[in-house]
């Protein structure tokens, strides 16, 4: 999903990050995903789903 498409759908309005912080969360790892060309995506099947970092480990993997 485009990073842009992602904030408007995942935040509530006057909250969500902008498209600063969400390129530099994706560039340093911390928001899976990548840049294709000059647009971001966000890799939702990756996201973490679950309160337990080793069950999201295994889901990311």
């Amino acid at each position: 999903m485009k990073a842009t498409q992602f904030r408007i759908r995942y935040f509530e309005k006057g909250s969500e990050p902008d498209m600063k912080t969400l390129k530099k969360l994706i560039e340093e790892g911390d928001l899976p995903g990548q840049k294709m060309g000059t647009i971001y995506y966000v890799d939702l099947d990756r996201i973490k789903v679950s309160s337990n970092p080793l069950v999201n480990k295994v889901l990311a993997a």
